[in-house]
């Protein structure tokens, strides 16, 4: 797919950058979280190269994050770039094709910084992230145009029904501003509405 030609900072520790891809007729979006020096990637596409430049000015590439088995997009790229560690679910290597340099799991601690959260019923591998008041997610939500902030469809879960009450766990986390690997942030009032959203 081509690169995304710039990223936006949402703040000064949150950035985001998506692209149109052909081959799956969907925006893929993507996001980085700066904790101090370290920059952590999440389900990264490829940004074009100025724009990278300029991200790495901000600080230095310390992991990626792949929140579900569809997320190898740039992730090989990066890892070989930046010598730097792909960490994920142990299940979503079945479907990446990515060899996983540090499985994640239920509650654990990604980079140090993320609190990792299952979410299955979605695709292979599906996490969501939490640090601070702000949440990350990969399939299960989407926050898209032609559909606004809903649940992934069900045609493309594994079970739905389980997806959804596996979405309830991010309600026992305050955030207010949350993330998507399809879709613009929603950047207020996150939690609320997807309280909402599972009612």
């Amino acid at each position: 797919m081509p690169p995304a030609e710039e990223f936006q900072s949402i703040r000064d520790d949150l950035f985001f950058w998506q692209a149109y891809d052909r081959s799956v007729k969907s925006d893929l979006s993507c996001c980085a979280r700066r904790f101090g020096s370290r920059l952590i990637f999440i389900d990264p596409i490829p940004l074009a190269e100025p724009a990278l430049e300029e991200l790495l000015a901000i600080a230095s590439p310390a992991a990626i994050i792949i929140t579900s088995g569809n997320h190898a997009r740039a992730a090989d790229t990066f890892r070989k770039r930046f010598s730097i560690p792909i960490l994920a679910h142990t299940s979503a290597a079945t479907d990446s094709g990515l060899i996983i340099d540090q499985p994640l799991e239920d509650g654990a601690k990604a980079a140090e910084e993320l609190t990792v959260i299952e979410i299955p019923g979605a695709a292979h591998g599906e996490i969501a992230l939490h640090a601070g008041d702000v949440a990350h997610v990969g399939d299960a939500l989407i926050h898209v145009e032609s559909f606004g902030f809903a649940l992934l469809p069900d045609k493309y879960c594994a079970d739905p029904a389980v997806m959804r009450r596996s979405l309830g766990k991010l309600l026992r986390f305050d955030f207010e501003l949350l993330t998507f690997a399809h879709g613009l942030p929603l950047v207020a009032h996150a939690r609320r509405q997807l309280e909402h959203l599972l009612a």
